[in-house]
């Protein structure tokens, strides 16, 4: 995976800048970029069809003008949604996106983090991605909490992450089994000496999500590679992480 310019862990903007644009959309996105964010992470689901799209929540409603769950609606119907203006009116307009406009909105010195939903249909899914997606191993990460869905990657070449919710110890241990290149714990979970055990089974160590300075500073003691944040722009300035051994 390449990454950006600074000597700090990697400034994982979750779902985007989610803080200042709405959540996986294009604005998102590019203000990620802006911000200089090194990896930029959206979630991934299937339509009805199996075409694959960049939207959270298994329904519609919280995040755009549609109803109903994502799944039971075909792209055509997606592409029509307005999925900005709940966040603020300047917004309204922005569409759903596809994996590969996600792609190319994203800045060439970042990675892609598709973080893979939990799906009823994960060959379909797996197939579309692979068949759809032009994988550059530098340029993505595929995540999921789901080992099935991450099973088929590493054999391709193309780095994994193992999201884990709860039990990090087994959810670490099950990361090295599935041959991943890096664990995303929650933030609580993590702990010097599981960051060590990631560190020795060759995995990185990108934890969720913190959004303030203070946070950050102490995952980054913890010796963390990565911090998913909802506002990219505010950690990553300079001043707002102390140098690990400044």
């Amino acid at each position: 995976m390449a990454r950006g310019e600074w000597d700090g862990p990697w400034i994982i903007a979750h779902r985007g800048a989610s803080a200042v644009a709405p959540e996986n959309t294009a604005a998102a996105i590019r203000a990620a970029g802006r911000a200089g964010a090194d990896m930029v992470e959206v979630d991934v689901q299937p339509t009805r069809e199996g075409r694959l799209v960049v939207f959270h929540d298994d329904r519609l409603e919280r995040t755009s003008t549609g109803r109903g769950r994502v799944a039971a609606h075909t792209y055509a119907a997606l592409a029509r949604l307005d999925v900005g203006g709940w966040f603020a009116p300047r917004f309204r307009g922005e569409r759903i996106l596809t994996v590969s406009r996600a792609l190319r909105l994203t800045r060439p010195r970042a990675v892609l983090n598709l973080e893979l939903k939990r799906t009823h249909a994960p060959r379909r899914v797996l197939a579309r991605l692979m068949r759809d997606l032009p994988l550059r191993p530098s340029r993505v990460l595929v995540s999921s909490c789901d080992p099935r869905l991450l099973r088929p990657w590493p054999a391709r070449g193309v780095p994994t992450a193992l999201i884990s919710r709860r039990r990090p110890q087994q959810a670490l241990r099950r990361a090295l089994r599935l041959r991943c290149r890096a664990w995303h714990p929650h933030h609580r979970d993590v702990t010097a000496s599981l960051v060590r055990r990631a560190h020795a089974g060759g995995l990185r160590v990108h934890a969720w999500t913190v959004d303030d300075a203070r946070g950050a500073r102490r995952l980054w003691r913890l010796g963390v590679d990565g911090i998913f944040t909802n506002d990219p722009g505010r950690l990553r300035r300079p001043h707002r992480i102390a140098r690990r051994h400044g």
